[in-house]
């Protein structure tokens, strides 16, 4: 488990965090969930984030494609 969800977690329970939570928009969490699903190579959770991410908004799914390249300079 990424250490970004287990500081959610622990975020989670206190005010700060459900104010954090709150102040995300839905787009942002499913990035910052395929982040870490990523991270873990949780390959399943990253399929179910892609297609929730393309009932939502398609945009997202070239987002979560650009991860795998470099910036360009």
């Amino acid at each position: 488990m990424s250490t970004t969800v287990l500081i959610d977690a622990d975020l989670a329970v206190s005010e700060l965090g459900k104010a954090r939570r709150a102040r995300m928009t839905v787009d942002v969490q499913i990035v910052d969930a395929y982040l870490a699903a990523r991270a873990d190579g949780d390959r399943k959770q990253m399929q179910t984030l892609r297609r929730n991410a393309a009932a939502l908004d398609p945009t997202l799914l070239a987002e979560f494609d650009g991860f795998d390249y470099p910036a360009a300079a």
